[in-house]
Formats: structure tokens, C-alpha cells, sequence
């Protein structure tokens, strides 16, 4: 699977100070493209506005293959990788979706997730045989107060590796959803 050569420059013409929802338009093609609509797939795109759980509004993407969840991206300010309040709550909110989706029965063997930071990428999973959830989840400690550090956000979406990785994910979920 190859994307078209434009999908890149998107998120490169964003600015480095942008807000969130300078990336809605960049996301949302990119998810278009790799799940066309006049396929099985559907891309839907949700908007849940600040609540006392969260002070900032949430942006999220999810797929479903015939009605059934196989992926969300969630999207969050860039400047919540700077915080490691926001990357907690960011880790928190990942990993319920997860929980969340496999209740909804995600017809796939392994459910993703994938928490964007602007063009930061963290690939969250579950194997419906396991019961963990990768990455790992780092319970806070009194030594420990970091529970999603930076570096896991360690994908770019602008650059060769953070491509190929969600390239990676999309083609497995075409197939688990091919051989369904």
C-alpha cells in the first residue's frame, strides 16, 4: 500500500504552533484514503466537547468495517506531549477506548488505537487472547509520577518510519477484516 505523495505535505504545511484542529483536515483525508468509501469501511469522525472528566475537547476517528469497530485515532494538541499530566490522561483515554471497542466486539483478533499529538504518533494494541495492553500501562508510584512518557509518542507521521508503521496497521487490519 502506497499513499498518494500529497498526504505528507498536509501535515508538513501545518504550522509548528498550530491548535488541534488545524491537523481534523490532514487526519481525516489520510484515514479517507487508506478506507475509501465505497468500501466496507467507514471513517466517523467525533467531536466530545470539555466535561468535568476532561477539561479539553476531544477529537476522535473512528473506523468500522460493516458497523464493527476496527480502529480510533485520537487526536490531541501537540503541545500535550510537553505535559505529563496530558500524556497520562491521553494514556488513560487510549486504553478505555480499547476496553470500550472490545466490548463493542472488534471482529479482529488485535484491536488498535492510535493517540496522535499533532504528528506524534503512539500505537496503542490488545491481542483478544491477552489481557494487557501495549504499551505496557506504568502505574503511578511515589517514584514514579511519568506514566506515559514522551518517548512513546516516538512515531511521526511526517517521516518514513511513523508512515511506514501506520501503513503497517492499516494493512492488517484490511486483511483481518478481508479474511472475515
Amino acid at each position: 500500500m502506497s499513499l498518494p505523495s500529497k498526504i505528507i505535505p498536509m501535515f508538513t504545511k501545518v504550522p509548528l504552533n498550530a491548535v488541534e484542529t488545524e491537523f481534523h483536515g490532514s487526519y481525516n483525508t489520510l484515514l479517507g484514503m487508506v478506507f475509501p468509501p465505497d468500501s466496507d469501511f467507514t471513517v466517523i469522525p467525533h467531536f466530545t466537547p470539555c466535561s468535568a472528566e476532561s477539561a479539553h475537547d476531544r477529537v476522535s476517528f473512528k473506523v468500522t468495517f460493516k458497523d464493527q469497530p476496527v480502529l480510533i485515532l485520537e487526536l490531541k494538541h501537540p503541545s500535550n506531549l510537553r505535559y505529563a499530566s496530558k500524556r497520562r490522561l491521553a494514556d488513560h483515554q487510549s486504553r478505555d477506548l480499547i476496553v470500550q471497542l472490545n466490548e463493542d466486539h472488534c471482529p479482529l483478533p488485535v484491536l488498535h488505537v492510535i493517540s496522535a499529538m499533532g504528528t506524534k504518533l503512539c500505537f496503542y494494541s490488545k491481542h483478544q487472547d491477552a489481557h494487557c495492553i501495549q504499551p505496557s500501562y506504568i502505574s503511578t508510584c511515589p517514584y514514579e509520577t511519568d506514566t506515559a512518557p514522551v518517548e512513546r509518542w516516538n512515531y511521526d507521521i511526517r517521516e518514513e518510519e511513523g508512515l511506514q508503521k501506520f501503513i503497517t496497521i492499516i494493512r492488517e487490519i484490511k486483511q483481518g477484516c478481508a479474511d472475515l
